[in-house]
Order: C-alpha cells, then structure tokens, then sequence
C-alpha cells in the first residue's frame, strides 16, 4: 500500500478508468500510471519500451530551461528511440495560446510520433496535452516543478486575445515526477504550487453554495479531495524548514491529487473559482510588471488573498443577509445590461463575456427561487462560509511567515488594475460564486467599496 494521497484515489477507479461515483455520475481517467520518487526517471525508457515497443518514436517538448532541469536527461534515456524535439525560448515564458498549440501541433504531426513527452511545468503540460489530442497520440510528461495541478488534469487552460477559456484535452497517460529534479526548481515555483492550491478553500465553498442555491450538480468527494490536498500543501509548507525533501514529495502528491479530480469530471470546477478567473485575467492584461513573479500560482494566491478580505466582510455578519424577496427582484429587474456598464479598459474582454452571458439567461422567476433558498439556508451558508474563510486565513498566515509575495508592489500590478476583473467576476466565467449571491442580495457594490478601501493594506 502507497501512503500517497492520490493513490488512495485512484485505486476507487476499475481497470478501465471508470469509477460509478456516490454523486450518480460515472468518472473516468485516461491516467495509466504516475512514478512520484527517488529515481524514477531513469524508467523512463524501459516502460516506453514496454508500453509501446523499442521502436517507438517521440516528439519532445521543453523550454530552454527545462531542457536543462530534465529534458537533456530524458533525450540521453531514449536515445534508442526515435526522436523529434521543440526546445521552447525561456524569455519570453512561452503561453498556452492557440497560435502556439497549432504550430506545435503541426510540427509534430508532421513527424507522426507515437507518443508527445512534455517537460516542463504547467505551461509545457497543458500545451502537450493539447497538441496530443489535435495529432491523436497519448502523451506523458516530466514535472519539472510542484507548482500547478495541470500535469493530472483533464483540461488545459488557453490564453485567448481577450480572455481565457479552459478545453478538454487529452489527459496525460503516464506522469514522472522524479525528487531530484524538483527539488531543484526554484523556492517561487514552490510557492507557486502552494499559491494555486489555496483557491480550493474558494471553490469548495463557491461549488457549495451553487449547489445549494442554484442547484448545480455537484461531486461532493471531488469538492472534499480537492480541499484535503490543500490542507496537504499547507502541511507541506510547514514542514519544509525541516525537511525540504518531504515538502516537495507532500506538495507534488497534493498537486496531483487536486488535478486528478478535475481530470474524473472533465471540468475545473473543483479545484478553480473566482480567484483562477482574476488570475487569467491579469495574465492575459499583461498587469504584472515583474516577469519574475508572473507565475499562475501566485497570482492565484495573491487573488486568494484579495478575495478572502471582501468574502470575510460579506459573511461576517448574518444579518446582512437579510433582505425582502419583492424589493430585490425589482432592483435586480431594474439594472441595465451589462454592456452598458463596461468601461473602455475592459472592452478586450467584451467578446469572452459575451458568450459567458450567453449561457444564462436568468428570469424573475429563477431569482426568486434563488433569493428564497437564500432566505432559507443563511444559517448553513454563513456557517460554511466562515469556516472555511478561517482555514483559508491560518493558511494565508502560515505563507505570510515563509515570504510568499501578497503584495501588490511585489508583482508590480497597478492598483486600478487589480481590481478591474473583481467588478466583473460575474461577467468572465459563467459560474455561480460568492459574487453573485453578493449581487442578488443586493451587496457587492458595498463588498467593493470595502476591498478598495482597503487595498492600501495590500500594496
């Protein structure tokens, strides 16, 4: 028996990937194998051989520095195999966009592998997962870093001229995630992985509430996995002072657990609200201004800590939760469309919200049975609210006191503009969330006064 997390999961799913889940909907993994260890890299060839022939051929991606973290290693391990490869520059960090993926999946169609092998981080992962389902070959990969979950989801993230969009891609069929070459990435990738785990104390409480409010489907094993990785990476951070060889091991099985229970539904729900939203956005903005620190995680975990100020204020205190169903609905019938509200800075983005918009249509009669099961629940909605919003918090604590950047002046992001995606959360992702219970209830106006009130704590 293996005392990794994500082991205990996967041995629930049958020998053809698929698990009936307690939720009523069946699951399914494309995932065959993951090595997570000491020396597990130099396996590398011997399975290959194993699963697809000695005379098998790759096509390998990296960038200039993976190709010098594992993907020079890797190549001198298969250099029995036929080989293609793409070396990535560093500078500029390459991006998921679908100029990129088409490229790349031209060129590797054009040697016909029988296998895609990324090395790299989660940019290389999702990328590879892409081009493997557009030639129609599996892929694998080496994680060169601890620092997102996308090296065992089931999606890749895609950065589109004015916005994001997240696409079912080809899961990765074999993951290698040697110790040594982990280790070596540097301490930002390592908070990076802390950082984008973070928003799973938000998305469990968003899925929560939806489901309860809205009556979205939700999984609730997949929403607790998701949370107790979290807690695993905070476990993780603790214990790296002492042993930076454990922290890695715990926060690389955390990682993958979190992204193996997006991969069982095909969606991010679990593991991704509100916080992963402004990230993209302020990815796609080009809002950081130090290169250094535009890394997805912590840009997670700085919005992580910018939501958990206006959260807080909003469920601090029942009572405000408090309001008279008709008065709403005749506010909310009242307010004009949404793009007669935009302002000049968000109009690159006009074209994402609209097809987000596009796929809810909300009627007088959908709100008032949203605001009544509102009415009816504010006790458990609160008390769920403010739990998680503690852990959350011990959680920002704990990375606080390890240097993790929650600063506006550390990423170098105008203030102006760190608040623009949060006026329109509702706007760029079609998710229910605490932004929009805010809104029905008649508060968000009053939650963003706050956090801009208090940004000047955050700079």
């Amino acid at each position: 028996m293996s005392d990794f997390f994500f082991e205990s999961y996967l041995r629930k799913y049958s020998a053809d990937g698929t698990l009936d889940c307690g939720c009523g909907r069946q699951h399914s993994l494309g995932a065959k194998r993951v090595l997570l260890g000491d020396g597990v890299l130099e396996g590398l060839p011997d399975l290959a051989a194993q699963m697809y022939g000695s005379g098998s051929s790759f096509w390998i991606l990296s960038d200039e520095n993976t190709e010098t973290a594992a993907a020079a290693r890797c190549k001198e391990l298969l250099s029995r195999f036929h080989l293609s490869e793409v070396v990535l520059p560093a500078r500029p960090r390459p991006r998921t966009t679908p100029e990129l993926i088409q490229a790349l999946a031209a060129d590797a169609g054009g040697v016909s592998p029988d296998l895609i092998l990324g090395v790299g981080g989660g940019t290389i992962s999702d990328i590879g997962k892409m081009v493997s389902k557009i030639v129609g070959v599996p892929n694998w990969c080496v994680a060169t870093a601890p620092s997102v979950d996308a090296y065992s989801s089931g999606t890749s993230a895609l950065k589109l001229k004015g916005g994001h969009r997240t696409e079912a891609c080809t899961p990765t069929e074999v993951i290698f995630a040697e110790l040594a070459v982990l280790e070596q990435a540097p301490e930002k990738l390592f908070l990076s992985g802390i950082g984008d785990l973070l928003a799973k104390y938000l998305s469990y409480l968003d899925w929560s509430l939806s489901a309860l409010i809205t009556g979205e489907y939700i999984c609730g094993e997949a929403a607790q996995l998701c949370l107790d990785s979290a807690r695993q990476a905070i476990q993780a951070v603790k214990a790296q002072t002492a042993d930076r060889k454990a922290a890695i091991r715990s926060l690389t099985d955390a990682i993958l657990t979190s992204g193996f229970a997006m991969q069982g539904l095909t969606d991010s729900r679990p593991a991704s609200s509100a916080e992963h939203t402004v990230a993209h956005f302020w990815e796609i903005a080009a809002a950081v201004g130090d290169p250094a620190f535009e890394l997805h995680g912590l840009l997670v975990g700085l919005s992580c800590r910018i939501l958990l100020e206006g959260y807080s204020e909003f469920y601090r205190d029942p009572a405000a939760l408090e309001f008279a169903v008709d008065e709403r609905l005749l506010a909310l019938a009242a307010e004009p469309p949404w793009e007669q509200t935009l302002v000049p800075e968000m109009e690159p983005f006009r074209g994402q919200m609209k097809e987000e918009m596009s796929e809810s249509v909300i009627d007088a009669e959908i709100y008032r049975l949203r605001l009544e099961r509102i009415q009816n629940n504010v006790g458990s909605i609160t008390e769920l609210a403010r739990r998680l919003l503690e852990e959350l918090e011990g959680a920002v604590s704990i990375l606080s006191s390890l240097s993790f950047p929650f600063r506006l002046s550390d990423f170098r992001i105008d203030p102006q503009q760190m608040l623009m995606p949060i006026r329109y959360i509702r706007f760029l992702r079609n998710r229910y969330r605490t932004f929009n219970l805010m809104h029905e209830v008649g508060l968000e106006k009053k939650i963003l006064r706050h956090l801009e009130e208090q940004l000047s704590l955050l700079r």
